[in-house]
């Protein structure tokens, strides 16, 4: 299989770049963060000495990147992909919304590079387990180019045709749906650990019942019960996927309660402590409104 070139290798990055290693598909990294990318040398991708030197050496790039404005940054600036003498291919894992999308799918072609819209979901967790999933969008010859790739690390790939964008729309819904459940998982569990039972019966009882969701089958059993507060990424990409879903439902003239409630939740909870630190932390959150010792 050929090489590919990876851009962005933090926690989600990271384990992407890792499945595909081990998947037979030759890496070639670049994380602006020196730790973070002699982590990925380490588990077997090559280094690069930027993100230029990715793209003028491979046709296909992947990315995982924190937001819009890096997203941009790294496609359209200086040094980026656009200036790319070899890349013919640029897939962007990243949850920046449909409006961002477009835009940098419409610059890149312009200079003869086609854009995939290809957002995960499931998280590290579900990465490291082989059942992430990943949605695309864009020119079909360009994602089958790509396809036996996005298996490599996927459990599932959907296409969800060739308008950049609708793979946004994808993932937003998930995402909305996903912090609504993370959000309740740690108040209710706050709220019963004050009462007295013990955090595995909680979670025990959600999981035998109709409350079961991702959370609380996969991260409280993984993260919370042991008291890992670290490696799935930072409070504040939450509130910016929360952010996307709004964009995207403003867009679509569809009123969002919800959301909207779920979002103000996460703001304030991401405000109450130090900018970066790891999602799983917003548990301490929900104790300290529950009056209960935090975990870990």
């Amino acid at each position: 299989m050929e090489s590919v070139g990876f851009i962005g290798v933090g926690a989600m990055g990271g384990a992407i770049a890792a499945r595909m290693i081990q998947h037979g598909v030759p890496v070639l990294a670049y994380d602006n963060n020196p730790q973070v990318l002699a982590a990925a040398v380490s588990r077997g991708a090559a280094g690069a000495t930027s993100n230029r030197d990715i793209v003028d050496q491979c046709e296909i790039v992947f990315a995982c990147l924190p937001n819009a404005d890096v997203c941009r940054a790294v496609a359209l600036g200086k040094g980026g992909v656009i200036e790319g003498s070899k890349v013919k291919i640029y897939v962007d894992t990243s949850t920046i919304g449909g409006v961002a999308s477009v835009e940098l799918s419409d610059a890149l072609a312009k200079r003869g590079i086609t854009f995939l819209d290809s957002p995960i979901v499931g998280g590290v967790i579900a990465c490291d387990s082989g059942t992430l999933g990943v949605l695309t969008a864009g020119p079909k010859s360009a994602f089958e180019r790509v396809k036996s790739m996005l298996d490599a690390f996927a459990g599932r790939v959907f296409y969800l045709g060739e308008k950049p964008g609708m793979a946004q729309v994808g993932k937003v819904v998930n995402n909305a749906v996903g912090y609504a459940s993370l959000y309740a998982s740690f108040e209710a569990v706050a709220v019963g650990l004050k009462a007295g039972i013990d955090i595995e019966t909680l979670v025990g009882i959600i999981n035998q019942g109709s409350g079961a969701n991702f959370h609380t089958q996969r991260i409280f059993p993984a993260y919370i019960i042991p008291g890992k507060f670290a490696g799935t990424g930072a409070v504040e990409i939450g509130v910016k996927d929360l952010k996307c879903f709004l964009e995207e439902a403003r867009r679509l003239n569809a009123e969002t309660p919800m959301a909207n409630a779920v979002t103000a939740v996460g703001i304030k909870a991401a405000e109450s402590g130090p900018a970066g630190r790891d999602t799983m932390t917003l548990f301490h959150y929900f104790c300290d409104l529950a009056g209960v010792p935090r975990r870990g």
